[in-house]
């Protein structure tokens, strides 16, 4: 525990992956022997756990470590997040007790573990507001924008509370769906556009080949989608001229996406394993958009789900915690097995969400493959994380 204590990116990515382990594991175990939940749908405890669960607590992590450097603050006490972090874990186990207990009650009883959740993430927020607040630097746009995410979420966040505790499933799925694209993807966003050209030697080609529009480009895509995304489910689709507008558009955003990735992939600096994990992410957010395009939406949402934020969370956070324990940071042949693992996961569910003959066993089996890589990050990351960090001998 202590290690955990030693820097914010120990303590959120540890507790982050010891959640995103459990996750994986529910769902692989319910997959296999499904079993409605008791008192709310499974669909929507799912899409409530991979939104909440793991993604705050590493973006807490990051957050309060990197960000710091950038604003030219002092470094933030990992002590100090304790009591926020910890009422996220602690709503969850409420929210986990809820599924198993009395099916009247459960609705009630959730609402009162996301309640402690919310207030745990609110919490984190407001500290980081008060941190963007107080630097004096004048290019604060990535932090701004990182804040930005972060208060839409909460806002989202509160509201599924609400939502939960009034049991209004279809509400409730439209909310989580906003806050994928409004808070998770406008934080992964911002992030990548800071972090890419630090994953590779060809970071100089990629700084001048990733200019300010394109940050905004991608900003723009997804607080449109957090805005479109559920207005669809509550709404419904569209009809006419909208309707193929929204089809072209997605598909011009998808090419543009694919074209992108395909262009850093040549490069000789992102041949290499890490470089080509991130950018095989920002791949499938392009496929996601033209899945889009094709009104695929159940593909779409896993393809940016597990896709692109699981492949860049594996990534950025791979890379991160390599350099807090002292660890060489290179993608070795044991992260390269879980990268390919997460992609068979996606490919398996996208095979189940577009052929439907075939969506009971590749929908196993993608969770499975889910779970091995959850498990085997944590095993070892998470080990690390936890463990004093390695001294490098000077030559």
């Amino acid at each position: 525990m202590q290690c955990l204590l030693v820097s914010p990116v120990r303590l959120g990515f540890g507790t982050g992956a010891l959640m995103l382990a459990a996750i994986a594991l529910w769902w692989a175990w319910t997959m296999l022997w499904p079993a409605r939940v008791s008192g709310l749908p499974t669909l929507v405890v799912h899409g409530l756990l991979m939104t909440w669960g793991f993604l705050p607590l590493f973006i807490a992590g990051f957050l309060f470590t990197a960000v710091p450097r950038w604003l030219g603050c002092a470094p933030v006490a990992a002590r100090s997040l304790l009591p926020a972090i910890g009422a996220q874990l602690a709503g969850w186990c409420v929210f986990v007790l809820a599924l198993a207990g009395d099916a009247a009650r459960a609705p009630l009883l959730a609402a009162m573990g996301l309640a402690c959740v919310a207030a745990g993430w609110n919490s984190l927020v407001w500290r980081y507001l008060r941190l963007v607040r107080r630097s004096t630097q004048a290019n604060r746009t990535h932090a701004r924008l990182l804040l930005a995410a972060c208060l839409c979420g909460t806002l989202l966040l509160d509201a599924t509370v609400a939502a939960v505790a009034a049991q209004a499933w279809n509400l409730v799925r439209a909310l989580v769906q906003g806050a994928l694209w409004g808070c998770m993807g406008v934080a992964y966003a911002a992030a990548l556009h800071r972090m890419i050209p630090f994953f590779g030697s060809g970071a100089e080609w990629l700084e001048s080949r990733w200019p300010q529009w394109l940050l905004w480009t991608l900003v723009g895509v997804m607080a449109l989608q957090a805005m479109l995304r559920p207005a669809l489910l509550l709404i419904g689709p569209p009809e006419g001229g909208l309707r193929l507008a929204l089809r072209l558009g997605h598909g011009a955003l998808g090419v543009l996406g694919l074209v992108l990735a395909w262009r850093w992939s040549r490069l000789q600096g992102a041949r290499q394993r890490l470089p080509a994990m991130l950018h095989r992410g920002f791949a499938w957010l392009g496929a996601a958009l033209l899945l889009l395009a094709l009104e695929q939406h159940a593909a779409a949402l896993h393809a940016y789900v597990l896709g692109f934020l699981g492949t860049s969370l594996l990534a950025m956070a791979s890379r991160i915690a390599c350099g807090q324990t002292g660890r060489t940071v290179v993608a070795d042949d044991f992260l390269w097995l879980l990268h390919w693992l997460l992609q068979a996961a996606v490919l398996l569910r996208l095979s189940a969400a577009l052929w439907p003959t075939s969506a009971y066993w590749n929908g196993v089996l993608a969770a499975l493959a889910w779970a091995g890589m959850a498990l085997g990050w944590w095993l070892r990351y998470g080990n690390w994380l936890g463990r004093p960090a390695l001294v490098r001998a000077r030559r």
